[in-house]
């Protein structure tokens, strides 16, 4: 068995903000950059409860330039390119991932 990687604590910082499409900021555009987004992680969680935002709007808000709510509720309920359902809890999901 190989000998495991070390990483730094910033390494590893650098490498989940990279990951999770933080940086460089807002690089994603549009519909397509959240279904590219979407590809990227699979699923967000939807949850219900918006104090100062829903879930999945402040998750994309921060990741896609110029983000706004309506570009979420047309992919979801006119394009139907993206589908609320469970996964231990609300999510969304891409339709293509659940083709029945």
């Amino acid at each position: 068995m190989p000998d495991p990687i070390q990483i730094s604590k910033a390494q590893a910082r650098r490498f989940l903000v990279a990951h999770h499409r933080l940086t460089p900021p807002r690089t994603l555009k549009g519909k397509q950059g959240i279904l590219d987004y979407f590809d990227h992680v699979g699923s967000i969680q939807f949850d219900s409860i918006n104090v100062v935002g829903g879930n999945p709007d402040l998750v994309l808000q921060s990741r896609v330039a110029n983000y706004k709510p309506k570009l979420l509720q047309e992919l979801l309920y006119a394009d139907r390119k993206l589908i609320d359902g469970w996964d231990k809890q609300a999510s969304i999901f891409q339709t293509h991932e659940w083709p029945h």
